[in-house]
Parts: C-alpha cells; sequence; structure tokens
C-alpha cells in the first residue's frame, strides 16, 4: 500500500489529507489548540476523585485531564504531585483528554531514564512529546509512515522533513494535486451525502452516539427488495469511508434500508465489516438490534473532523474555522499582489475570533507581508467576507 500525505498549510492552522493508494482516507486540520493522542506530558494532579477512582490531571490544556486508577498508580499520587502521563485519547466534546501513567514504548521513552532525562528541571504543566509544531503533532495523528509528502507552502518542507525524515517531501502548489482538498473538507462536514449508484446517507453526530440514515431514493425499476439491498450495500462502503474521514467513534447506529427475512439482513452485515476491515481503528459491528438497526463500535482516539469545523450542534462554520480561511485567503491574494495594503471586511463573531484565538496568526502573517492588516467588523451572513486591496 502506498501512503501519502498532501499538506495545505495556511496562517495557523494546516489542513491534510492522508491517501492510500490514492484514495483519500483520513483528514485532518491542525491549529496546536488540542493535544495529539500519544503525546507525553508532566503534569500535576489537581484533584483526586475517589468515588471513581481517578485523579484530575493539569497537562496545560483547557480542561482538566482524566487519569483512571486502572491506567496509573492513582492511589499514591496527592494533590499538587507531577506525573508523567500519556493521552490515550484526546479532549473532545467537552470532555477532558483520557490520561494514563503507562507510556507506549516509543523511542527509548518508556524508559525510566529516558523520561527522567526529559523531566529534569522542568515544572508542569509542560508537554514533553512530542516536539513543538504542527508536524511533530500531525505525525502521532497519521495511522502510519507516509511515503511522500506534498506541501503548499515551501516554508513548512524543514519542519516536515524533521517529523518525516524518511519520506520523500516536496513543494507543489494545490494546483498540481490530485485531489480538490477543499471539496474533500465540504463532503466531510456535510450532513447528506449520494451514495454510488443510487440514495443517501445522513449522518448526525450527537453526543452519545452517531446516527447514519440509509436512504433509497427512487429506484426506477426492479423489485423494491432488490433495490434496498444494493442501496444498502453501496452504503456499507460509503459510511465505512466517512467514518474515517470523519474521525468519528464511539457507538454508531445504522438504519439501513428496511429488509425482510434474516438471509438479506445477513449480507447487509457481512458487507459492513468486510468494509471496515481495512480501518486502523478497528471497529466492530455488533449486530441488529431488535429496533431493526445495526449497532457499530469504532474506538475514539481522536477528536472528531466536526469539532474543529463547526459550531457545537450546529452545521455552521465555527467562526474560529472562518477566521482561518479568511487568513488563507488574504495569504493567496498577497501573493499575487504583494505591494498591496489589506482590509478584512468581516462579520463580529470572525472579528472576534481574528482579535482573540486566531491574533497570533494574523500577527505572523503581517510580519510576513511587512503591513499591517486592518480588521473591520460588518454584517451579513458569518460565511460571508471581503478581502480587499487598497
Amino acid at each position: 500500500m502506498r501512503r501519502e500525505l498532501l499538506v495545505s498549510a495556511g496562517p495557523g492552522e494546516w489542513r491534510a489529507a492522508w491517501l492510500e493508494d490514492g484514495l483519500v482516507t483520513e483528514l485532518y486540520v491542525e491549529r496546536g489548540d488540542t493535544r495529539p493522542a500519544g503525546g507525553i506530558h508532566l503534569g500535576r494532579v489537581v484533584r483526586r476523585v475517589a468515588g471513581l477512582a481517578a485523579a484530575l490531571v493539569d497537562i496545560g490544556d483547557e480542561r482538566l485531564g482524566f487519569l483512571p486508577a486502572r491506567a496509573g498508580a492513582v492511589a499514591e499520587l496527592n494533590e499538587g504531585a507531577p506525573v508523567v502521563v500519556q493521552i490515550r485519547r484526546e479532549a473532545q466534546r467537552g470532555k477532558g483528554a483520557l490520561l494514563s501513567a503507562r507510556i507506549m514504548p516509543r523511542d527509548g521513552l518508556s524508559d525510566p531514564a529516558g523520561l527522567a532525562a526529559l523531566v529534569a528541571g522542568r515544572d508542569p504543566p509542560v508537554p514533553l512529546e512530542p516536539a513543538p509544531g504542527f508536524a511533530a503533532a500531525l505525525a502521532l495523528r497519521l495511522p502510519g509512515e507516509p511515503e511522500q509528502i506534498l506541501a503548499d507552502d515551501p516554508a513548512v518542507l524543514r519542519e516536515l522533513r524533521d517529523a518525516f525524515p524518511a519520506a520523500d517531501i516536496a513543494h507543489r502548489i494545490v494546483e498540481e494535486w490530485p485531489i480538490d482538498l477543499a471539496d474533500l473538507f465540504d463532503t466531510a462536514l456535510a450532513p447528506s451525502l449520494a451514495v454510488p449508484g443510487g440514495g443517501s446517507l445522513h449522518i448526525e453526530e450527537s453526543r452519545a452516539a452517531v446516527l447514519i440514515d440509509v436512504d433509497t431514493g427512487m429506484p426506477e425499476a426492479g423489485s423494491a427488495e432488490r433495490a434496498a439491498l444494493a442501496v444498502n450495500c453501496a452504503a456499507a462502503l460509503a459510511i465505512a469511508r466517512q467514518l474515517r474521514l470523519r474521525q468519528l467513534g464511539g457507538g454508531i447506529v445504522v438504519d439501513f434500508v428496511g429488509l425482510d427475512g434474516r438471509r438479506p439482513r445477513e449480507r447487509v452485515r457481512q458487507a459492513m465489516a468486510a468494509a471496515l476491515l481495512g480501518d486502523p481503528a478497528q471497529p466492530e459491528v455488533l449486530g441488529w438490534t431488535r429496533l431493526g438497526h445495526l449497532e457499530i463500535v469504532r474506538p475514539r482516539r481522536s477528536r472528531p473532523f466536526s469539532e474543529g469545523m463547526l459550531e457545537p450542534q450546529s452545521m455552521r462554520k465555527s467562526a474560529l474555522a472562518l477566521a482561518f480561511e479568511v487568513l488563507r485567503g488574504l495569504a493567496r491574494e498577497a501573493r499575487s499582489n504583494p505591494a498591496a495594503n489589506w482590509r478584512l471586511v468581516v462579520t463580529p463573531a470572525v472579528a472576534a475570533a481574528l482579535r482573540g484565538p486566531a491574533a497570533g496568526p494574523l500577527w505572523a502573517l503581517e510580519t510576513r507581508l511587512g503591513r499591517r492588516v486592518a480588521v473591520v467588523a460588518g454584517g451579513g451572513d458569518i460565511s460571508s467576507f471581503d478581502i480587499v486591496a487598497l
């Protein structure tokens, strides 16, 4: 299997696609705002929770991490004590990261001497691994080592080479890429999509589970039973791909088109299990419920793709995601008109993001352009903005 990574590096945000034999299987947005699973931190115990046999640990994240007793000697930890932990599941959906005090072997870091050397002279909370930078964090999220990496910004090639020393890394503008990354991002955020051969999928993410509904559409010929079976089998392939693209995990409930009899249901279950075989998360098909839904469980490790792009419980892009889109657009415009001064006309929510969490990337872009960028808050739809050359 040939593995490739395509990286589009914008101000303060990298967008990336992971390809297996030319097919995009996973998408990533990296802003340095979440700590990836696999990262090692020197944390501080804030509070022990006796009723849960766990400890809450400050690793420098917005939310405290959760360290259960089974993942470390919690009973021996006093409040305020330093502890070396590894992230097993990154923070998501309002929950802190799931931690473990048992460090998985990687480059000798599970060796006590190696860990002691990293910790020496440091006060918690402080990250120990990965190294600073988007490339090192992205490396932890990937399902393997890429053979080739294409990046649209030559300025990030050195960082990529440090994080992926064995990969063939080159600069190539997005117009020469074999995929349309912007279109793939939009597809991975859409609530509905067509199934090849007819029918459609409707995907809804909730705090408790991921709900997927399969619709046959309006078949023009053939029996209803045969059409339903064909759409369900095609939908199984589409569902397996969307679970990886969207980084969906936990309980997944699929409402396939209704079928009569155990034999056609078993064919759909087998089709779903076969479609999931290549998923490195190793999801499991649990079977049919009494209501006629197929249950799947996919281990959670990363936050859902939508969490970094959409407003909570909404299909609208977040103000922060739009702020980075504005900066990406400005960087693109500035390459073709480097002598211009610039004004960004955005909604108040996006302006607040540009003056808040995206202020650092805006300042870095101003430094790169050698001029100030005016941000003007206006009205209109939150997704609309204007980039004006002065």
